[in-house]
């Protein structure tokens, strides 16, 4: 068999045993002789293809796997393209080519200047690409055209290629969605402000026309305890004779009324004839006044003058007084409420709009007046609690705590009440006051037992003098949010575990250069506690100084976003030692770099046997 299908097989059994064999598994599992094997693993070693590592006198093979850089770029959602010092497009991917409709053939080995990126690309970015500074460059590139509009944010940042010759690499990502769905945001944030002031201009229309009504009905009260002549209002005093004695200015002209004018049943007849179902009930009051059978009688209805119907509205009083030597008189008082009624119609349809708009909030949401009685219980909240608004309102919200919380317990309302009672706050965590309103964190149980988290958050409303009329509370369940929250604590203890107990020294530092982590490993090799080091600029720890003289190498990472492997010699204690460095970029939810991971392990040893193993070759070439 060739040397080759030897070599083959021993790494075949190497990446069959991720763990890793020794010298003489391998030569026992292949029925070869242990030089045999040890000559082919040494080969795979120095190809790259498998790493060693020693435990005790034995030396432990395993299989290598590496990923070259172009896989790497070929993956990556962001477009990448690597320009040499002269302008050359040395590299790009897949992702670049799709972003900007075009191919890796047109591009590669050609000059930025004399590619199609020319006439994409202004005079100003060619420029950068073409001389990077030391400070990345960002930007927004918009693409129009027959192309459909496109948004991308580039960055162009210097890097070290091959053979210390200076590049520079361009990432685009395409954030056309993006900026749609900002444009979209600014349209409806511009419709919904649009709404708002339609909502509160009829907000504030209506409540001035209430409080005009109000003040309209207090002088109605006043002129009929006054019984002014010139009051607006048909006033008239009828005897027991049925004669009109007393008719005021303004009945004179709307019913064209005088004194003695009309008896009383002619009067009563001609103002409210039987032409509907209506006016044989208002008929019927009539006779209970006169017959002496009720005192007072109301109604209201449209103003009938020489049998023609107004538009006009009428609130009619009849009223029977103290029976005198003549009998007893009656007073019938009517009262234009037009514009009260528009005004109570217009009052009525703002209630209902606010009620769908409450009924249109994605969250369960219960408004209570000052005595805790409901007085709203959107659509949310009826879907959640089982429960129809028409069985709530009017009732105290203490009856339907179980309903939405699955016992009888407090809600965060109640603190808008009371605010110093220390049994509310027992119910809730994380209370926080956001101006007048509360937030905070509850538990609820279902009707199955499974339990829930509940958002809460309670606002409460003043009336026009500033006192206390009630809270609007609104509940989000949150409860998947906080259990993968505790499973990301979980993962993050579990993979702190790991890393306490490996041999390789591992530390982590984010781009303000602080130490997020070190290890205890690490701690053994530069003589300090890792506690001392954590939360310290990397500058600033004297310890990592030794290591790491300069941030040459965490500046590189954080610019490039490419993983840096490096081999390097430190002397500690007297000892020259050879270190095997790996440093990791991290990227955040954005997709930028937030941290490097950094692993260095101890290869001084594997050098040391190395060069032995070197002089040995050498010395049996020699003879």
């Amino acid at each position: 068999m060739s040397i080759g299908s030897y070599e083959e097989q021993v790494h075949s059994l190497l990446c069959s045993n991720r763990e890793g064999l020794t010298i003489e598994e391998v030569s026992r599992l292949l029925h070869i002789t242990r030089t045999t094997a040890a000559r082919y693993l040494e080969s795979l070693f120095h190809a790259g293809r498998a790493e060693r590592r020693s435990l005790g006198p034995a030396k432990i093979y395993r299989a290598s796997f590496r990923v070259s850089s172009s896989e790497i770029l070929a993956v990556l959602d962001e477009g990448v393209l690597i320009i040499s010092h002269d302008g050359t497009i040395t590299d790009v991917n897949p992702a670049f080519c799709e972003i900007l409709f075009t191919s890796s053939d047109t591009l590669k080995g050609r000059s930025i200047r004399y590619s199609p990126l020319a006439g994409i690309f202004s005079e100003e970015i060619q420029k950068v690409l073409l001389e990077p500074p030391l400070q990345a460059i960002e930007g927004i590139l918009h693409l129009s055209g027959q192309m459909r509009e496109k948004f991308l944010r580039y960055r162009i940042f210097a890097i070290q290629l091959v053979g210390d010759e200076r590049g520079s690499v361009m990432i685009l990502q395409d954030q056309t969605e993006i900026q749609s769905s900002k444009e979209q945001a600014k349209s409806l944030a511009s419709e919904y402000e649009h709404q708002i002031s339609l909502i509160h201009s009829d907000l504030t229309n209506n409540l001035e026309k209430a409080k005009s009504t109000v003040r309209e009905v207090s002088s109605r009260e006043r002129a009929i305890r006054d019984l002014l002549q010139n009051v607006r209002a048909v006033i008239l005093k009828v005897n027991s004779a049925g004669k009109v004695v007393f008719c005021n200015h303004y009945a004179s002209e709307i019913v064209h009324l005088h004194d003695g004018e009309q008896d009383h049943p002619a009067l009563l007849h001609t103002l409210f004839p039987h032409l509907d179902e209506q006016g044989i009930v208002i008929t019927d009051k009539i006779d209970l006044v006169r017959n002496g059978i009720s005192d007072f009688s109301s109604w209201d209805s449209s103003l009938i003058i020489e049998n023609q119907i107004s538009s006009q509205i009428y609130s009619w009083n009849l009223i029977r007084l103290r029976k005198g030597k003549n009998g007893a008189s009656m007073i019938l008082a009517g009262f234009d409420i037009t514009d009260l009624i528009t005004r109570e119609r217009q009052v009525v349809q703002s209630q209902k709009r606010m009620e769908w708009i409450l009924d249109h909030l994605p969250d369960p949401t219960f408004a209570v007046d000052k005595n805790k009685l409901i007085i709203l219980w959107n659509k949310q909240l009826e879907n959640m609690a089982g429960l129809q608004s028409e069985e709530t309102i009017g009732k105290s919200i203490d009856l339907f705590v179980p309903a939405i919380y699955g016992y009888s317990r407090p809600v965060l309302a109640d603190l808008i009440f009371n605010r110093y009672d220390p049994s509310i706050n027992a119910f809730f965590k994380n209370i926080v006051q956001e101006g007048e309103a509360l937030t905070a964190e509850t538990i609820a149980y279902r009707q199955d037992g499974s339990k829930r988290i509940y958002w809460v958050k309670v606002t409460p409303y003043y009336t026009e003098t500033g006192e206390l009329s009630g809270a609007i509370q609104s509940l989000r369940d949150i409860t998947s949010f906080r259990e993968n929250e505790a499973k990301i604590r979980d993962e993050e203890e579990l993979l702190r575990g790991i890393a306490e107990h490996v041999l390789d020294d591992i530390m982590v530092i984010n781009r303000a250069g602080m130490i997020l982590y070190a290890n205890p490993s690490l701690g053994r090799l530069i003589g300090t506690s890792p506690e001392n080091l954590i939360g310290v600029h990397i500058s600033e720890a004297q310890e990592i100084r030794k290591i790491f003289p300069t941030c040459d190498r965490f500046k590189s990472v954080f610019l490039s976003g490419i993983p840096l492997h490096e081999l390097f010699t430190i002397t500690h204690d007297g000892v020259e030692m050879l270190m095997d460095a790996m440093f990791i970029p991290e990227k955040d939810n954005a997709g930028l770099i937030s941290a490097i991971l950094i692993v260095l392990r101890n290869v001084t040893s594997l050098r040391d046997e190395i060069y032995s193993l070197q002089h040995r070759i050498t010395g049996f070439i020699e003879s």
